[in-house]
């Protein structure tokens, strides 16, 4: 049994700094577990080393703590996709290479918090209000939206309302190759070849190709033209 950890309380105005570290032992207890049975209260208080009572001083219930936990990692996700699309943009990327770059964080994010990943997509997540475009999931389509409405708007105006569906398609198969991937036996899953290959066919099927740039004439064509 996990001895209780003596916690030395906050002081006045550290009250946010607790309710993280409540957060962050729920999002261990439900990685390590897989299973949202074996998060409580009880279990949580004891991983902070505080009273059982002192975590409804933040949170309600186990309920609103677990969508609390994924609140966080669908935003945190959002971030990350937003932050390499804008660093590729700052870069001097173009729109194919941005948009592949929130596609490959994506992907990353999957891959180097596997756990977290799983959690986000197989607990139960019951918010108090109605779906909406404000919910944190709705942020991680918000942000597959922007993506690909901002490709469009470089290469094909025309198509920008398609911008959410197009961003549900790709979100949808891409996360179903992720799942598949993480599912193969390990051998499978020493590269992450297959999924960049995978990347690309997707963004080449759902969306319009750049057209080619005329090519600069290099000297010698020019003077042979001239020669002619």
């Amino acid at each position: 049994m996990k001895q209780q950890v003596r916690r030395v309380p906050n002081v006045r105005g550290e009250g946010e700094r607790l309710r993280q570290e409540i957060l962050d032992a729920a999002t261990r207890i439900l990685e390590e577990t897989g299973r949202e049975d074996a998060l409580s209260l009880r279990g949580v208080a004891r991983e902070v080393g505080i009273s059982a009572p002192s975590v409804y001083l933040h949170f309600k219930d186990k309920t609103e703590l677990v969508a609390t936990v994924l609140d966080a990692a669908y935003r945190a996700l959002a971030a990350a996709m937003g932050e390499a699309g804008e660093t590729a943009a700052a870069a001097g990327a173009a729109p194919w290479e941005r948009i592949g770059a929130t596609t490959a964080a994506y992907r990353r994010f999957a891959i180097d918090k596997p756990r977290r990943y799983r959690l986000m997509f197989s607990l139960e997540y019951e918010p108090e209000r109605q779906p909406s475009a404000d919910t944190p999931l709705g942020t991680v389509l918000q942000a597959w939206t922007h993506a690909v409405d901002t490709y469009l708007a470089a290469i094909a105006p025309a198509r920008r309302p398609e911008a959410e569906t197009i961003g549900i398609h790709l979100w949808t198969a891409l996360h179903g190759q992720l799942v598949l991937w993480h599912t193969l036996p390990g051998h499978h899953t020493s590269s992450e070849d297959i999924l960049i290959e995978l990347e690309q066919s997707l963004l080449h099927r759902l969306l319009p190709i750049p057209a080619p740039q005329p090519s600069t004439p290099t000297l010698d064509a020019a003077h042979s033209k001239r020669g002619s």
